[in-house]
């Protein structure tokens, strides 16, 4: 089931997805980004539209219990995938993680 079914705004709970082991870790972007800077993955529990609970996982920051707080990433349908994307990425998160979000960089892309 993809993320376009389920219901906006529809978050049920989250937990932090914690990497443990540096050598062991199947995710290994995911892993570098929550070891060595302020990251973390969260597993969000969303309500579909038939009322069934699904998992999402993204990549936030340290200050995600935030209201206003927005996630790094979207939502993905599993750790593989955000893992993936975060690779495919790595550079633009954390120039917009060190250096902020310009609005001149929407421009010049």
């Amino acid at each position: 089931m993809s993320v376009a079914n389920c219901i906006q705004d529809s978050q049920v709970g989250s937990r932090e997805i914690q990497f443990l082991d540096r050598q062991e870790s199947r995710f290994p972007h995911l892993m570098r980004l929550s070891k060595d800077f302020s990251f973390h993955v969260l597993e969000r529990l969303k309500l579909s539209e038939d009322g069934a609970n699904i998992k999402h996982y993204a990549l936030v920051t340290n200050d995600y219990r935030r209201a206003d707080a927005a996630p790094i990433t979207d939502d993905f349908e599993s750790l593989q995938n955000l893992n993936e994307h975060v690779g495919n990425n790595m550079v633009e998160i954390l120039h917009d993680y060190l250096f902020g979000f310009v609005e001149d960089d929407i421009q010049t892309a």
